[in-house]
C-alpha cells in the first residue's frame, strides 16, 4: 500500500509540473580560458526539485600543454526557484568525476589524471517560450587537481556557461 501512495505522489507532481525533463547544451569557458561544451538531460522529481546528468568536455587547449584533454561526468540535486515570470534560479550541489590526460609542452611527458569532488553551482534562467530557455551558469569543481611538476594554480576548476535548456 505504501508503496502504490508513492507513486500515486510522484505520478501527481510529475503531471502537475510544467515539464517533466529538460535537455541542455551549452559553451563553457573555464577561468583559465579553456573552451568547453556542456551538455545535461535533467528530470524535475518533485515540484521544483530535480536531478540531472551533466557532462563537460573541453575543445582547446590550455597554455601549458601540447595536448589537453578533459572531460567531467556529473551527477546533481538541482531546485529551480521561480523569482519573476519567465526569470528564475537553478542552484545545484552534486558528485563529479574528472578525467584528465596532458602533454606537457616542453618535455612531451603523458600524464593521466582522475579526481572525483564534491561539486556546486547555479544557473540564471529566462524563459522564451513554455519549452525554451536562456541559461547563464557558474560552476565550481573544486580544488585544483593535484599532477606532478606543474603549478596547478594555473589550472582553475570552475567554469562560466550559457546555452539552451529545452523542458520536456
Amino acid at each position: 500500500m505504501k508503496k502504490i501512495i508513492l507513486a500515486l505522489a510522484l505520478m501527481g507532481s510529475f503531471l502537475s509540473a510544467d515539464s517533466v525533463a529538460q535537455v541542455g547544451l551549452g559553451y563553457s569557458q573555464g577561468a583559465n580560458d579553456e573552451d568547453m561544451v556542456t551538455g545535461f538531460a535533467g528530470i524535475n522529481l518533485i515540484s521544483n526539485f530535480g536531478a540531472r546528468l551533466e557532462y563537460t568536455k573541453n575543445f582547446s587547449e590550455h597554455p601549458e600543454f601540447s595536448k589537453d584533454d578533459i572531460s567531467r561526468y556529473g551527477i546533481f540535486a538541482t531546485y529551480t526557484l521561480p523569482l519573476i515570470s519567465g526569470l528564475s534560479l537553478t542552484p545545484k550541489v552534486g558528485y563529479t568525476q574528472t578525467d584528465g590526460e596532458f602533454t606537457l609542452k616542453n618535455t612531451g611527458e603523458k600524464i593521466s589524471k582522475e579526481d572525483s569532488k564534491l561539486t556546486y553551482g547555479l544557473e540564471a534562467n529566462y524563459q522564451f517560450t513554455q519549452n525554451l530557455s536562456l541559461f547563464v551558469g557558474y560552476t565550481d569543481y573544486g580544488n585544483e587537481m593535484d599532477i606532478k611538476n606543474i603549478d596547478t594554480d594555473k589550472m582553475k576548476n570552475e567554469n562560466y556557461s550559457f546555452g539552451l535548456k529545452l523542458d520536456i
